[in-house]
C-alpha cells in the first residue's frame, strides 16, 4: 500500500513537471515568434527577355502581337511593353509571309490589318522577333486542319437544376471525326446576336456561358467562356470524340430579350495553343490558396515566355 501511495505521489509530480516544461517551451516559442524569425532568400539575377504572344485564327483579318520584357519578382515596375521590335512570320522555306514593325505599333500591341483573312498554310510556320537590346526569340507551330463535326441542336432540350429551382436550357451535341493516333483539341463557343429593345439597333455578338456535365474531355476556358475539348486520353478510339454535350440559357420564342440569331464557333487548336490555354486555365483555377502547388504557364517561345499558336475555325448558324 505504501508503494502504491509513493507511485501515485511521484506520478502527480511527473504530471506537474511535464506541464511546467510544456508551459516553458510554449512561452519560449511565443517569445521567438513575437520577435520574428528572418530567413534571407537570395533571388537569382534576372536578365530581361522578350515575352511574345501571337495567336492567329485562319479567319482573322488582322494580326495582333504583344511584345514585352520579362521582369524579376523584385522589379517594382514589372514587365514593360517593348517598342521597336520586328516581328516576322515565315514558312518552311524561310519565305516571309507577314512582317510587323514599329509602324504597326499602337501603344500596347503591334497590329497589322490584312487585305484578306489569314488563311491556311501547309507545313510549319516560324515566328521570329528581334528588338533592340534583346536576344532574338523564335517559335514554331503548324496550322491545324479545319474541324469536322456534326451538330445537333435541341431547343429547350435540357434542364438545369439548382437550389433555387430548375430552368430549361438549349441543348447542343457535337460529334467530331476522330483521327486515330492524333491528338485533337477544339475550342467551342456559342454566340448570340441581340437587338436593343429600346433603340431597335442590332448589337454585337455576345458569347454565351456553356454548362456541361461531368466529362473528362472538357475543360472550361475561363478567359473566353468557351470550352476546350481534347481526346488526349482516348485518341485511339474511333468514337472518342462523339457526343460532346453542353447547354446554354434558353429564351421563350417571341420573348423581348430573345436573341435574333445564334451561332456555334468551333476552332481546331494547334497543340502548342491547346497546351497554353490549358495551362492558363489550370493556373487560374488554383484560386487564392497560398499553399497550393504553383502551376507553370506553357510556352513554346525560345525565351520561355509567351505563346505562338494557330487555329482554324468553322462557324455554324443555328436555325
Amino acid at each position: 500500500m505504501a508503494i502504491l501511495v509513493l507511485i501515485m505521489k511521484n506520478l502527480h509530480q511527473y504530471i506537474y513537471l511535464s506541464q511546467v516544461v510544456i508551459l516553458l517551451l510554449t512561452i519560449s516559442s511565443c517569445s521567438k515568434f513575437s520577435e520574428g524569425v528572418v530567413h534571407e532568400i537570395a533571388f537569382p539575377e534576372h536578365t530581361p527577355r522578350l515575352a511574345t504572344t501571337l495567336i492567329v485564327n485562319d479567319e482573322d483579318e488582322k494580326l495582333v502581337a504583344m511584345i514585352s520584357s520579362s521582369a524579376s519578382v523584385l522589379d517594382s515596375e514589372g514587365p514593360q511593353i517593348v517598342q521597336g521590335a520586328v516581328i516576322t512570320l515565315s514558312d518552311e522555306s524561310g519565305v516571309t509571309i507577314y512582317s510587323l514593325s514599329q509602324d504597326e505599333f499602337n501603344g500596347s500591341h503591334y497590329i497589322l490589318n490584312l487585305d484578306n483573312n489569314f488563311g491556311t498554310f501547309q507545313g510549319a510556320i516560324t515566328l521570329t522577333v528581334d528588338a533592340p537590346e534583346f536576344d532574338e526569340v523564335t517559335a514554331t507551330t503548324s496550322m491545324p486542319s479545319k474541324p469536322q463535326f456534326d451538330l445537333h441542336y435541341e431547343y429547350q432540350g435540357d434542364t438545369l437544376n439548382n437550389p433555387w429551382g430548375s430552368s430549361l436550357r438549349d441543348a447542343y451535341t457535337l460529334d467530331f471525326e476522330n483521327n486515330l493516333g492524333i491528338r485533337k483539341n477544339y475550342l467551342i463557343h456559342v454566340d448570340a446576336l441581340y437587338i436593343d429593345a429600346y433603340t431597335g439597333d442590332t448589337l454585337e455578338w455576345m458569347t454565351q456561358y456553356l454548362d456541361t456535365g461531368p466529362d473528362p474531355r472538357i475543360t472550361h476556358h475561363r478567359m473566353s467562356d468557351g470550352i476546350i475539348v481534347t481526346d488526349e486520353s482516348s485518341s485511339s478510339d474511333e468514337e472518342a470524340m462523339s457526343e460532346v454535350k453542353f447547354s446554354t440559357k434558353s429564351y421563350e420564342v417571341g420573348e423581348k430579350w430573345a436573341p435574333i440569331s445564334i451561332r456555334v464557333r468551333v476552332e481546331s487548336l494547334s497543340e502548342e495553343l491547346a497546351n497554353f490555354y490549358l495551362s492558363v486555365d489550370s493556373h487560374l483555377s488554383g484560386g487564392p490558396d497560398l499553399f497550393a502547388e504553383p502551376t507553370l504557364i506553357y510556352s513554346n517561345v525560345s525565351s520561355g515566355f509567351g505563346c505562338f499558336g494557330l487555329a482554324s475555325e468553322v462557324v455554324v448558324f443555328v436555325e
